[in-house]
């Protein structure tokens, strides 16, 4: 299954850049009519743009030889207040994983209103990211935003070596003049959750870390497990499958659980993508993701798909963290 989504994936990276696409559906709730009133909450500089003249900005991680590692453009223009999706593309001929990150106190993540970041095989929604690393093999993800926030901000590939390599670009917003950003961080989110030690890969709790999976069933609607157990404190890789020959997409949505993970990433075929938190992780058909958290509260927590009527048909369940 894996191979071939990967073998689809490489024929349309073949084509121009410019003409990758992915499959894309509107967020519930999203309207296309701007109002007058110049919006603060990210949510409403999301739900306000119009997403069917979002500008595309490929940026391709190229490796020109050993000596030369480079971002393609190196130079990113940004207007505030018009949406853009960034098609971040590793081909296939890169022999190493590459990071679109920020550094040196300027943070292009908290600068846009993000709705989203997706892959070929699911959707990830966040208050914002914190950096995405592609893998080899011919991959890509788009980054779906509003430009808000005027200023310069530095992109860096943060694996050792290749910004010495010449993997660095700057990214400009320019306008906005007066602009505000909410990103709407929940205020109950604990905020020493950000930069525990235990979202880093070298931590020793992931030495010993446990495998769960939640597969996504359409005979009936359901998650199997219907309930998730999980224990405080240790590491986990949640694997959630969306399996081929389904017929729609579906969302893994736990908003007041992801709140309480201490969350490392998501990983795909395509990408590592690393948040302040997950809002809500949806799997295009026949899409799989895996979760590297650890739970942080106990208690049982709701999950539920919130694509209308799959919860009334059965697509919901809990996850509950014990001691």
């Amino acid at each position: 299954m894996r191979t071939m989504r990967l073998l689809r994936l490489l024929a349309v990276l073949s084509v121009p850049a410019l003409l990758l696409t992915f499959p894309v559906a509107c967020d519930e709730g999203e309207t296309t009519a701007p109002e007058e009133e110049t919006p603060v909450l990210a949510s409403d500089w999301v739900g306000q743009a119009n997403w069917d003249v979002a500008e595309v900005v490929t940026v391709t991680m190229v490796e020109e030889s050993p000596s030369s590692y480079v971002f393609q453009p190196n130079q990113l223009t940004f207007e505030a207040g018009k949406p853009y999706i960034v098609r971040l593309v590793s081909p296939g001929s890169n022999q190493a994983k590459h990071y679109f990150a920020t550094e040196g106190g300027t943070d292009l993540y908290k600068a846009v209103a993000t709705r989203k970041i997706q892959t070929s095989e699911a959707e990830y929604k966040a208050p914002h990211f914190e950096a995405v690393e592609m893998k080899t093999g011919g991959t890509a993800l788009e980054w779906y935003f509003v430009a808000v926030l005027p200023g310069t901000y530095e992109i860096v590939c943060t694996i050792p070596g290749h910004r010495e390599l010449g993997m660095t670009a700057t990214a400009t917003i320019t306008g906005g003049e007066g602009y505000e950003l909410d990103l709407e961080i929940a205020s109950d989110f604990n905020m020493a959750l950000a930069n525990d030690a235990r979202k880093s890969g070298s931590h020793d709790v992931w030495n010993s870390r446990l495998d769960a999976l939640v597969t996504m069933s359409e005979t009936p609607y359901g998650f199997v497990p219907t309930d998730l157990d999980l224990t405080k404190d240790v590491a986990y890789t949640i694997t959630i499958d969306n399996p081929d020959g389904h017929e729609s997409k579906h969302y893994f949505t736990a908003a007041e659980l992801y709140k309480t993970f201490v969350t490392r990433k998501a990983e795909d075929s395509q990408a590592e993508i690393k948040p302040l938190y997950f809002k809500a992780v949806e799997l295009l058909i026949g899409g799989t993701t895996e979760l590297f958290v650890v739970p942080t509260t106990t208690g049982t927590f709701e999950s539920i798909c919130t694509i209308e009527g799959h919860a009334a048909a059965g697509m919901k369940g809990a996850v509950v963290v014990g001691q």
